[in-house]
């Protein structure tokens, strides 16, 4: 049963993140580093981010990892030669946590169903459950999270258009239906009718995927919005910097 009308459990606070909003690198700082890897993490770390959106799915084996898309697969086994970005090998969740661990905010986003109390395990396990984010498109996996580990901070993600091409409705009424704390929204659907209703309703709002100069100095000086995940993170601190 959903949570409509439920107060927010937690907030996300990525430990040494004093400034807001947060500056989050969109599948770790891509670039230096192939994406959604340990070392795009480290990259992050070193870049001054506060924060670093990665995604989870499972590999053949069970093993929770890093990847957007689903694995290729040859001959029954993961092909690293088709990986994408130029990874060698599926990056396990449980290395990137360790890595994050005190240094780096984890935005987690779930790709698959089935996958909360793996993953609400594993960051029981290895990392402070109010420096991780767990976003994800579907809402059984955001009411599984909150049931399973409800001090964890959850968002649920929403793009702008709807796959028949109509806009999405209610994403406010969604996420506090599924028990979210959090709204993770493409940067077109940050409007103001949805970020006043989200700020009305106790929700936090993230953007993505913001890259433009002009659109980062919007989103970053906007009180409504709690972070910005962005491509050019490097860029984006300066110009919050800027004030």
């Amino acid at each position: 049963m959903g949570r409509m009308g439920s107060s927010p459990r937690a907030r996300w606070r990525p430990r040494g993140a004093g400034i807001r909003p947060l500056v989050v690198a969109h599948r770790g700082l891509v670039g230096p580093a192939p994406e959604n890897t340990l070392e795009s993490i480290r990259a992050a770390i070193a870049a001054g981010a506060d924060a670093a959106e990665v995604d989870v799915r499972r590999d053949r084996g069970g093993r929770l990892i890093l990847a957007h898309d689903p694995l290729p697969v040859a001959s029954g086994a993961v092909d690293p030669s088709r990986l994408p970005g130029g990874a060698p090998e599926p990056v396990a969740l449980a290395d990137a946590l360790a890595l994050a661990r005190g240094r780096l905010g984890l935005n987690l986003e779930v790709k698959e169903a089935g996958l909360a109390a793996e993953v609400a395990a594993a960051i029981s396990d290895l990392s402070s459950p109010q420096e991780i984010l767990v976003s994800s498109f579907l809402e059984s996996e955001i009411e599984n999270l909150a049931h399973v580990l409800p001090e964890c901070p959850t968002g649920l993600v929403r793009g702008a258009l709807g796959v028949t091409g109509r806009r999405l409705p209610g994403v406010v009424r969604q996420a506090l239906a599924c028990g979210a704390t959090h709204l993770v929204i493409e940067r077109h659907r940050a409007r103001d009718r949805v970020l006043d209703g989200a700020g009305d309703s106790g929700l936090e709002v993230l953007v993505w995927t913001v890259n433009q100069p002009r659109q980062l100095r919007r989103f970053l000086h906007d009180d409504r919005i709690s972070g910005v995940i962005t491509d050019h993170a490097r860029q984006a601190l300066k110009l919050r910097a800027e004030g």
